[in-house]
């Protein structure tokens, strides 16, 4: 009887097309001598990769991704309507471009091999995701504390429990949840949602930070009109809605209230030019002022750094060391890139922590979270980012994570479509709305494998609900 690998190049190839993901034609290619062969010509390798990334719902908002990133090289020219960059954002995000995506001939052999490098260089946060199980103590909000001293606790306590996990002396498992101890890989499934979480994140955080740069005059109206349209294009290519909102969810707390927290010292005490990605590391000289820096480059980190960003300061927090060791320097066109738009820009060698100085940081950060709030995609056309006042001295700023509010309200949206009205004996259940944050900052880390579909997400959502309504644990 003839075997699989009886069968000749010209069929193995159609065999690799109908695999489910990148990973599962690697793995059959490395079997053996034969498998290898079928594929090891270039073009063979780009025809099937090219069918796997049309065919895999992981990869359905790469192409949008791609579309968004050939706009950085149009010049921000002023117009009175839309100019050539608003031009190509607005028909990046059109709808009607993606209704060709399904056939395999639409991805060229350049976006082909974009994405093959951007899906190995993203398992980098797969790697740091399960180098140690985080807990609600590892994450930092920039609107979450209640004051100065409550931001830095927070923030010094992050800090330290990392420090304490290095040293092994915090196992990276908690004993609270034994059944994470063999939580070590994601499988196949697992990475395809991590990954296309990652994308989803950075498209969304891409498109607010375009929205930063948007060159005036044009009517704010636009903007949300250009937000909406992406909102509705993602909305429409979801396959298991609420797993596709706690995903995004996870990943989003992951990369910005854990690692650029985490790793964001490696930014910190540079020049003034540098604000809003840099603040002042000594807290102990002036708790209000320090702090509004820190909340100020929490908040702006979320909208100038991308997911690649993220992993690039990562690296250079690892690799840098203090003075007389050289200083691990962004290179001047990567500061460039983060903020292309010079509006607003602070002014060179301002001391952060000069008395004298704290009023015009204060006047100049303020525009900064207003510009963030404003592009924030959290909005529609009844729901416009308000104007943020000036805080007093000594205070915090009374700043909104807007980006956080819309991943946890979509997630609740979603789930309370179909949600149970009562238990099976009759009871009346808790409110979702007053739950899910106490269970979820638990319950973030481990995702990928309590909610492995659609129906187990929403299964175990309810049995929090019941939990606390007879004051039980799941």
């Amino acid at each position: 009887m003839a075997t699989f690998l009886d069968l000749p190049p010209e069929l193995l190839q159609p065999i690799f097309q109908h695999l489910g993901s990148i990973d599962d034609v690697h793995y059959l290619m490395r079997t053996c001598t034969k498998t290898y062969e079928a594929m090891r010509r270039p073009r063979d390798y780009v025809n099937i990769m090219r069918s796997i990334i049309s065919q895999s719902p992981q990869h359905l908002v790469t192409e949008l991704r791609h579309n968004n990133n050939q706009i950085h090289a149009t010049p921000l020219i002023p117009g009175y309507i839309l100019n050539p960059w608003e031009k190509n954002f607005a028909a990046a995000i059109t709808e009607g471009k993606f209704e060709y995506r399904s056939r395999p001939e639409s991805y060229s052999d350049e976006l082909v091999y974009e994405i093959l490098a951007r899906y190995q260089g993203l398992r980098v946060l797969e790697d740091l995701w399960l180098k140690r199980q985080l807990t609600a103590t590892d994450f930092l909000a920039p609107d979450e504390a209640v004051d100065c001293d409550d931001l830095f606790h927070t923030y010094r306590n992050l800090i330290r429990r990392n420090e304490l996990f290095e040293d092994r002396e915090l196992q990276s498992r908690c004993r609270r949840t034994p059944e994470t101890r063999y939580y070590n890989r994601l499988n196949a499934d697992q990475r395809a949602r991590f990954y296309a979480a990652v994308v989803k994140v950075w498209l969304l955080n891409e498109i607010r930070w375009f929205l930063t740069s948007f060159s005036y005059p044009s009517t704010f109206d636009l903007q949300i009109e250009l937000l909406q349209m992406s909102k509705d294009y993602l909305k429409d290519q979801r396959h298991t809605p609420l797993l596709d909102e706690l995903d995004s969810f996870a990943v989003f707390k992951f990369l910005y209230h854990h690692l650029l927290p985490l790793h964001g010292n490696a930014l910190a005490d540079q020049n003034s030019v540098k604000l809003p990605l840099t603040f002042s590391s000594n807290f102990t000289a002036d708790y209000g002022h320090s702090a509004q820096l820190l909340q100020l480059f929490l908040h702006a980190g979320q909208t100038y750094l991308q997911p690649p960003d993220i992993i690039d300061l990562i690296t250079r927090s690892e690799v840098s060391r203090k003075y007389p060791w050289p200083e691990v320097k962004l290179p001047t066109t990567t500061e460039i890139w983060h903020r292309p738009s010079r509006a607003y820009a602070f002014r060179v060698n301002v001391s952060l922590r000069h008395v004298h100085r704290r009023r015009y940081l204060r006047s100049t950060s303020l525009n900064h979270l207003n510009i963030i709030a404003r592009s924030s995609f959290h909005q529609t056309r009844r729901n416009v980012s308000p104007v943020m006042p000036s805080p007093l001295d000594g205070q915090l700023y009374n700043l909104r994570d807007h980006a956080n509010h819309h991943f946890l309200d979509s997630v609740l949206v979603e789930f309370e479509r179909y949600e149970r009205k009562q238990s099976q004996d009759g009871k009346k259940l808790a409110d979702i709305r007053g739950v899910f944050e106490s269970k979820w900052e638990d319950g973030l880390w481990s995702i990928w494998w309590w909610a492995n579909g659609e129906d187990k997400a929403r299964a175990k959502m309810e049995r929090w609900r019941e939990s606390e309504s007879v004051g039980g644990l799941v």
